[in-house]
């Protein structure tokens, strides 16, 4: 999640990634051990669509609740900590970088987001206009692999792309921000829906380089150590 209006703000970015799980269809669950998957970015995977998914996945992460819908799971982010450069060139940007462990029950489909456009509320009742669909996309360069395969770079980013949604009711902050803001009504960015992982040991990288206007360039750099186990076989 990006917050905005302060210049300060891009110390305080959360790399935008969860495990939300899908069931598909009975030949992609039968190809699950073959290599990672992820459902047709327009599907409705498990019954909802990606801009759904990422809703409940946002609701859940800033409101609090449920970590799981279903079979989905919903996946804690890493803590990102500065990593080095100085933010002024495209190929020196401030990199944010984390790295989580996690163990998830085999069969658990995921939803990933990668990054995250919060549009909030204000003390004097002002909202943020959303970012137009082209210039985010073409400001946000995600590159997402699972086990050294691609799953998203620039060349098919636009097809997980979600335009401006609103929840369905803001989310109001415990307390205003520092730069006063108190709830958060809409979303938009980029996110997977990944198919259940085989047993045994993945690794799931983001590396994300991106600007915006008013902020220096900027790069994600996150690691997730996934480790699926099949619970029923445990001793």
């Amino acid at each position: 999640m990006f917050r905005k209006n302060n210049k300060h703000a891009y110390t305080r970015i959360l790399v935008m990634a969860a495990i939300v799980a899908l069931v598909f269809t009975a030949l992609l669950v039968s190809e699950v051990g073959a290599k990672p998957k992820v459902a047709p970015p327009h599907s409705r995977a498990y019954g909802k669509t990606m801009a759904e998914w990422l809703t409940i996945y946002w609701e859940w992460l800033i409101g609090g609740g449920e970590d799981k819908v279903g079979k989905v799971q919903f996946m804690p982010m890493p803590a990102g900590e500065y990593a080095g450069g100085s933010g002024e060139a495209p190929d020196d940007p401030i990199v944010f970088a984390g790295e989580l462990d996690i163990t998830i029950e085999a069969g658990t489909p995921f939803v990933l987001p990668l990054f995250a456009w919060i549009g909030e509320r204000y003390e004097d009742g002002s909202e943020d206009p959303p970012i137009a669909d082209e210039d985010l996309i073409d400001l946000i360069h995600p590159n997402l692999t699972i086990d050294g395969e691609t799953i998203v770079s620039d060349d098919n980013k636009e097809a997980y792309y979600v335009g401006p949604t609103w929840f369905d009711r803001a989310i109001e902050y415990p307390e205003p921000t520092e730069y006063g803001s108190v709830a958060a009504i809409w979303h938009q960015g980029f996110g997977i829906v990944s198919l259940p992982l085989s047993e045994g040991e993945h690794v799931i990288h983001l590396w994300e380089p991106f600007t915006l206007p008013g902020y220096p360039y900027l790069a994600y750099n996150n690691t997730w150590n996934v480790t699926v186990v099949d619970e029923d076989n445990d001793d």
